[in-house]
């Protein structure tokens, strides 16, 4: 079907709907399936009254419905797969107000009571996202707030209640444009005072942070003077830690004399009765509906609800029923209500991927650089250094260093020789010399071992320029990201002796030269600088800049910037998109690639993994995955600096010039040889609830060959039998969600202690859904052939984010393909990339290219809901709505989208990590020591923060997590990263506490898991599954916490012991040393250290 044909349908629906043929842009996906059921509860239902009292309005999974006061069966006023909610009725009764996707972005709509004549009112095609439509007295107008994400704030605004109707800010995120971050302003939930003198709304001062209970206050605003009084909570401490209660959602009664409000008290939500003109402030109801305090408030704080219009009753949603709450006794009564739900769906996105055999193909080829003379490539791969023909079917031949790992290659002038760097964890790294084409030794050139990066000749080839910083350093950042880092611009005599200084500052990427002799050219904090060789200093040239991340405040510096050998021209690399533009002739104001200034042109629409200049600046040249190309620099069309940015310039293959060459690197993948049996445990398979006995499990090679009980399976001859008698074997455990924080980028760490952590705990699948760059892609390879050690490495590569900035479907489709086609992955991860619209074309383009794609809800449950009905495949993150109630179970559930919850962070309260870490005190644990850096254990657990149980929220939402899962649906585990392997029992622990069975928890961290991320030859001890399980001393079924008894761990069908790591079979090999064994502190406390107990 076409896509023109697919928009076509949506219309007609939509006319159905009543929703008319304004013009706008439409909704483009196709629904493929439908969930139907009826259900009487609803979870976080905003309800609104009639002006008579006889009718309510509630959303429901993003859909509106009426309902007689009295209660009944709910008429569906909204359908489709537009996400409406937020229902207000207008003050004649005659309308209702209400937030919908159904334009490709959110924005305010006034539809009848039935649903007809659906009018657009704000008319953003950006990514809004509006909270709490609330009708002015007269009802002229509508307020509503919108969060601003670069701000982490909410703005109010107000509409005409027209089609079109012009939009004011009312109350600004910022105060004035140099406003700092503690100064931001919030505002939600607007009510207004029927005379039309007031207004009353939540009011919070600095930046929203998740998993934080934040200060609200109740203000009101004189709608004639602009002026503001706070009547809830006024009186602020000087001491942020000694603030009183919060309060918010106010609502107004009919007769403007008494206000409702939200408060927060022993971790639940109440509600108070504030009389206006006494200030008599009781106790209302207590608790109530969980309010979203801690997690993103995009349907504000608490659902919407309100009086009736006598005054003397709410109507609110709590538990998933809607209630009628007497105000004068505080009783509440159920009001009764049936939905039938027929939810429309995106297509089912999970895919079957299966593990790799065969050698190791390498996915990336780093840094690659032509050779001078236009034939020749060098570039590293798996850690080594190759080289290669430019000719076609010609294969790269690895260059004989030694089995140091080697990065970052860059040729001389004349051809003849290559620079590069050495680096390990332990030993640091050094710059080194090595002749092309003749047989000789490579020279090393540095005396200092140090992190050496990006090394370059000069153009006359008798110095070379790179940069320096402290291995120390590097390895004590928990976390490397970014192009830029602090260090040292050196340079040395290309044959070799000290090092000269030319500058130091926070700068990245390569050292480039043109025409101007004495000079470097180099990226820095504030763009691209020239600097002079003697260490003169150095002066800007340029700064580009282009989409950032969602939370950051306007346009971000590119990732990276390279000027061309003439001074004319520079290419920018943003998002891995490749651009070029004319280089302006003044440096003081940044050129921004979203609406340039000068002549510019998108290069690339797959992606440009690494770039360059070649040929004295004739040739562009770039690599995605392991695929290099190049294009003559006179065949690009430009686009005149006046112009909106065009599509990217793509010839052809062969077109205007456009060569591409494959460069296929090889391992061989690691595989032991050999068959084992594991004898006379009990095998906790995963296969439904079978447990074995006394069972026998033989093992061959990488695969379970057979399983079964003790003579009922035939022995392979000559099988060496390993008596594990007493134990408990479970299969290996997949962390579904593991951002490995720990690697380092670029040049490489080939012991990177994460995924050694992970392994001795039992983790022998981890999955990183969002790795920030295309190194977990290496890490992957080098861990299948066997150059690292720790857990399997599976990850999405590179997430979209909002600095994606996709116009079309078209760019999707380009952008997606880079994923199957060169990475050879077909995992997927999408998150905040853009609006409704922008988010169902990655569904559509995640279909047409057979990618399984996932993604979160940032904590909201408005962003949760909208892409499991667009049919993403895995949702991860918790749904942080407590309860859910059945329309979500049932929605999460029949979807078959996967839902990992990661409670040990912010999941609508405090981290679950902290109870955890506070409960188990594990900073001297041995094995922790072990297997994570000294500095980490420090920073991970020697401060965290103390709260009482009552205030976590986590045991709740794993509460939902069951209860999808008794419903059928498909649960992971995810652990985050935050504690390498520990942090996974941990994680399990958590679900246990919510109501799992420690046989439903063990399931979802093995076969849940697996079906997560579409790799279901793992998670189950069955015949023809990869050899991937643990043996533990106590029985998990018992106790969950038992699972910390791992004493053996299998990963690939090698066997290792999993307080050491030490490998036991097939091989008998102890774990190499690792670099931070030799890094911890001192043996005993320094003197006058704490001797507390």
């Amino acid at each position: 079907m076409s896509r023109h044909a697919g928009a076509g349908c949506v219309l007609a629906a939509l006319a159905v709907l009543g929703v008319p043929r304004t013009g706008a842009a439409q909704l483009p996906l196709i629904p493929e399936r439908n969930v139907s059921f009826d259900t009487d509860e609803g979870t976080w239902m905003s309800v609104a009254v009639s002006p008579d009292g006889q009718t309510l309005a509630f959303d429901l999974l993003g859909d509106i419905y009426t309902l007689p006061v009295q209660g009944g069966t709910a008429r569906q006023i909204t359908a489709g797969m537009a996400y409406d909610s937020q229902p207000a009725f207008s003050p004649d009764g005659k309308r209702i107000a209400f937030l919908s996707d159904r334009s490709g972005a959110e924005n305010l709509w006034v539809a009848r009571v039935d649903g007809t004549e659906a009018l657009q009112i704000s008319v953003r095609n950006d990514n809004p996202i509006f909270v709490t439509p609330a009708w002015s007295a007269d009802g002229s107008s509508i307020y509503v707030c919108e969060f601003r994400a670069d701000l982490s704030s909410y703005e109010l605004w107000k509409f005409a209640a027209r089609a079109g109707g012009a939009g004011e800010r009312i109350i600004p995120s910022k105060p004035s444009p140099s406003a700092r971050a503690d100064e931001f302003v919030s505002t939600l939930g607007v009510t207004a005072s029927r005379d039309g003198r007031f207004i009353y709304y939540a009011s919070h001062t600095g930046r929203i942070e998740l998993g934080q209970i934040p200060q609200w206050t109740i203000k009101r605003r004189n709608l004639k003077t602009g002026e503001e009084e706070t009547v809830v909570y006024a009186n602020a401490s000087p001491r942020p830690d000694l603030n009183s209660e919060t309060a918010f959602r106010p609502v107004l009664s009919p007769d403007g004399r008494q206000l409702v409000y939200g408060t927060h008290l022993d971790g639940r939500t109440g509600l108070r009765l504030l009389d206006l003109d006494t200030l008599t402030d009781r106790s209302l109801a207590y608790p109530v509906q969980q309010d979203q305090l801690g997690a993103s408030s995009w349907s504000d704080l608490l659902p919407g609800y309100a009086f009736t219009p006598d005054g003397r009753a709410l109507i609110l949603s709590d538990g998933g029923k809607l209630r009628r709450l007497d105000v004068a006794s505080g009783d509440s009564t159920v009001i009764p209500f049936r939905a039938h739900v027929s939810q429309d769906l995106g297509p089912f996105l999970r895919v079957g991927i299966r593990q790799e055999t065969g050698p190791v193909r390498a996915r990336i080829i780093q840094t690659p650089e032509q050779s001078p003379d236009g034939r020749r490539l060098v570039f590293s791969a798996l850690a080594h250094l190759w080289i290669m023909d430019l000719e076609r079917k010609s294969r790269p031949r690895r260059l004989e260093v030694g089995e140091q790992p080697a990065f970052m290659p860059s040729w001389s002038p004349d051809g003849h020789d290559i620079v590069y760097v050495t680096w390990t964890a332990r030993d640091g790294g050094h710059l080194w010399r090595m002749a092309a084409d003749r047989p000789a030794p490579p020279v090393r050139l540095t005396e200092v071992p140090a992190f050496y990066t990006s090394p370059v000749y000069t153009p006359d080839g008798r110095t070379i320029v790179a940069l320096r910083s402290s291995n120390y350093v590097r390895m004590h950042a928990y976390m490397e990201y970014g192009a830029l880092r602090q260090a040292q611009l050196i340079r040395i005599p290309a044959t070799g002796a000290p090092a000269t200084v030319i500058a130091v500052a926070r700068m990245g990427g390569k050292p480039q030269f043109t025409r101007d002799a004495g000079y470097v050219y180099l990226n820095f904090d504030d763009g691209l600088n020239r600097v002079a060789l003697d260490g003169s200093g150095r002066s800007r040239v340029l700064q580009v800049v282009g989409p950032g991340w969602y939370f950051s405040e306007g346009p971000a510096p590119v990732d990276d910037l390279k000027i061309s050998p003439d001074g004319r021209w520079a290419l920018a690399q943003i998002a891995q998109q490749l651009h070029l533009l004319d280089r302006p002739a003044a440096a003081d104001k940044p050129v921004d690639l979203s609406h340039p200034s000068v002549q510019h042109r998108k290069l690339t629409d797959v992606g440009a993994d690494f770039f360059d200049w070649a040929d004295g600046g004739r040739t562009v040249t770039w690599a995605v995955g392991s695929t290099f190309y190049r294009r003559p620099l006179s065949g690009v069309r430009l686009d005149e600096p006046t112009s909106s940015p065009s599509a990217a310039d793509v010839p052809r293959r062969g077109e205007r010039g456009l060569r591409q060459f494959a460069a296929i690197v090889e391992a061989p993948r690691d595989l032991p040889r050999g068959t084992l049996v594991l004898r006379g445990g009990t095998a906790i398979t995963m296969k439904g609830d079978e447990v074995i006995n006394d069972a026998d499990i033989v093992i061959v090679d990488d695969h379970i060959a057979a399983i079964g009980a003790r003579g009922a399976v035939k022995l392979p001859p000559g099988a060496s039998i390993r008596d594990v008698s007493g134990k408990y074997l479970v299969p290996g455990f997949i962390d579904d969600h593991d951002h490995l924080a720990d690697v380092r980028r670029g040049v490489l760490d080939l012991q990177t202690w994460g995924p050694l952590a992970n392994l001795a705990y039992g983790v022998t699948t981890a999955f990183d859904p969002s790795p920030l760059s295309i190194d977990m892609l290496i890490y992957e390879d080098l861990m299948d052939s066997g150059q690292m050690l720790g857990s399997r490495i599976h990850s999405t590569g590179p997430a979209l984010f909002s600095f994606n900035a996709f116009n079309s479907y078209e760019e999707v489709l380009h952008t997606l393909s880079r994923y199957p086609d060169h990475y050879r992955t077909r995992n997927l991860k999408e998150y905040r990339t853009g609006n409704r619209r922008v988010r169902q074309w990655v569904a559509m383009a995640s279909k047409a290219l057979g990618l399984m794609p996932t993604t979160e809800g940032a904590l909201s449950m408005k962003l949760d809901l909208s892409q499991i009905i667009d049919g993403f495949s895995g949702n991860e993150h918790a749904l942080v709505a407590y309860p859910l109630s059945n329309d979500v179970v049932e929605l999460v559930a029949r979807s078959r989208v996967s839902y990992t919850m990661t409670l040990g962070i912010t999941n609508g309260g405090p981290e679950g990590q902290d109870y955890y870490l506070a409960l188990n005190k594990p900073h001297d644990d041995p094995k922790l020591n072990r297997f994570a850096p000294h500095y980490v254990v420090d920073l991970k657990t020697l401060e965290r923060t103390w709260r009482d149980p009552r205030e976590y929220q986590f045991p709740r939402i794993a509460g939902g997590g069951a209860r999808v899962l008794h419903a059928g649906g498909v649960l992971g585990v995810g652990s985050h990263g935050e504690i390498p392997g520990l942090g996974f029992h941990w994680e399990l622990q958590a679900y246990v506490a919510g109501g799992f069975t420690p046989a439903e928890a063990l399931r979802a961290a093995t076969l849940g898991s697996a079906e997560a991320i579409g790799r279901q030859e793992f998670g189950s001890l069955e015949s023809g599954k990869y050899a991937d399980l643990l043996i533990l001393d106590e029985n998990p079924l018992l106790d969950i916490r038992n699972t910390l008894s791992l004493r053996e761990v299998m990963k690939n069908g090698r066997l290792y012991d999993a307080r050491t790591l030490d490998e036991l079979w097939p091989r008998r090999r102890p774990l190499p040393p690792l670099w931070f064994w030799e890094d911890g502190p001192p043996a005993s406390p320094p003197e006058g250290g704490s001797s507390l107990p």
